[in-house]
């Protein structure tokens, strides 16, 4: 059998074996889910982000890595609708590094539509010197690139 995660549409996301994927947590705009298939954390950032909602989501993401699972994740952005981060709160967060230190080696990070969001993306890889972070139009190149590692 076969289930999408939640909010999630055909033209979206990939169909996934519901015994594949189990939902580690839930936030008001983010859930994070272990996809045991491809090995890798699932990410899906949706709805409008604060700077609150952005913090209490890396948090449970640095959280996750740190555990020592989990050493690759797709950050899905693509049902993320509005950014309403200032320039300093974005910089303030400084996820990417935090991320890395607590053990993630690969980042697959998947566009929003929104434009903002898109802008704080390339920020953050840009400025990363991590080889292994690369950012994506559609989650399809995203877990492919994802799944040489």
């Amino acid at each position: 059998m076969t289930s999408r995660l939640p909010g999630s549409t055909s033209e979206q996301q990939p169909f996934f074996s519901s015994s594949g994927v189990q939902l580690l947590q839930e936030l008001p705009q983010v859930r994070l889910s272990y996809d045991a298939t491809n090995g890798w954390l699932y990410a899906d950032w949706y709805g409008a982000q604060t700077a609150a909602t952005m913090r209490a989501g890396s948090e449970m993401l640095i959280a996750a890595v740190a555990s020592g699972k989990y050493t690759k994740l797709l950050n899905d952005n693509t049902h993320l609708t509005v950014m309403a981060v200032t320039s300093p709160e974005w910089d303030a967060l400084h996820v990417l590094p935090q991320l890395i230190s607590a053990g993630l080696q690969y980042l697959a990070w998947v566009y929003s539509p929104d434009q903002q969001s898109r802008q704080y993306t390339d920020y953050a890889v840009n400025r990363s010197p991590y080889p292994f972070v690369l950012t994506f139009e559609e989650y399809n190149m995203a877990a492919e690139w994802l799944r040489q590692f």
